[in-house]
Formats: structure tokens, C-alpha cells, sequence
């Protein structure tokens, strides 16, 4: 798919609210098939210095099933990489999906949530 100035965005960035919290960051704008692939890309290169990361989805603003596959990716990618991760804020939208496939279960006692 052709992105044009009015296709949805995602991004990444390091929360610089609190600058005490180094390992923090901020998922805003919506979450589809087209946006996550780069988005993904900006999270592993963002992650890179830190042995723990915080990922607050609270500027997420629409999401589908692609939003369950960045959760899950991610935490797949830094589990690979001996490093660990906490999701924060997580839309219900990624709620609902996760228990269409019965794995709300395996969030809350992974330690996935914070």
C-alpha cells in the first residue's frame, strides 16, 4: 500500500517526560498492518542501549489485530535478546484480541503488564 500525507502514522519515541525513567517509551498514532512494520523497526533500534524497557500505549489512538502482533513481537524479540519488557496502557482493542485468542491469560501471568 502507497502511503500519502493522509495515511495513518505509528511512532515510537523515548518518554522525555521523565527523564529519571531512562528505558521508557511512548507508542502514539494507530496501529494497522501498514504502520507496524516501521514502527517495529524504530522500537528494536530505540531498545538497543537498554537491558529493560517500559512501552506505554497510551498515545495509541486506533488500532486492529496488527497492535496484538507488536505486543507480541516485541516481547518475542527482547526475550531473544536475554532483555525484558513491560507493556503499559495496552488499548482494549488488544485486550479483546488477545482473549479472541486466548492468550489474555498468558499476558497477566507472564509479567508482560505493568
Amino acid at each position: 500500500m502507497k502511503k500519502t500525507p493522509d495515511s495513518p502514522t505509528a511512532t515510537i519515541r523515548e518518554d522525555s517526560a521523565r527523564e529519571n525513567d531512562k528505558g521508557r517509551f511512548v507508542v502514539s498514532g494507530t496501529l494497522g498492518f501498514d504502520t507496524v512494520p516501521d514502527l517495529m523497526k524504530q522500537a528494536m533500534r530505540l531498545f538497543t542501549p537498554f537491558d529493560s524497557v517500559v512501552v506505554d500505549f497510551s498515545g495509541v489512538d486506533n488500532c486492529n489485530s496488527a497492535g496484538l502482533a507488536v505486543v507480541l513481537e516485541i516481547a518475542k524479540e527482547m526475550r531473544q535478546k536475554n532483555k525484558s519488557v513491560c507493556f503499559q496502557s495496552l488499548p482494549e482493542q488488544i485486550h479483546t484480541f488477545a482473549r479472541a485468542y486466548s492468550i489474555d491469560k498468558e499476558f497477566s501471568e507472564s509479567g508482560l503488564l505493568c
